[in-house]
């Protein structure tokens, strides 16, 4: 399942996952550059790795639904 980041404080990263259910996760369980918005996903060492393909993909994807919100 993946999180997107909403915003970090004190070396703590607070995410919403897919379902909209908010967590935290330590920033040296992330590997990676994280920001906020980030997306990342937990492997199988309940680590945490940041998905540039995935961000990407999500931004895209609300890009285009908020622009359909002003087509005529």
């Amino acid at each position: 399942m993946y999180l997107s980041v909403d915003f970090i404080v004190d070396k703590v990263a607070y995410c919403v996952n897919d379902d909209g259910e908010a967590c935290a996760v330590p920033l040296e369980l992330i590997d990676g550059t994280i920001k906020e918005g980030s997306v990342i996903f937990q492997d199988e060492n309940e680590r945490y790795s940041v998905d540039e393909s995935e961000e990407n993909k999500r931004r895209e994807i609300n890009f285009n639904l908020a622009e359909s919100l002003f087509d005529e």
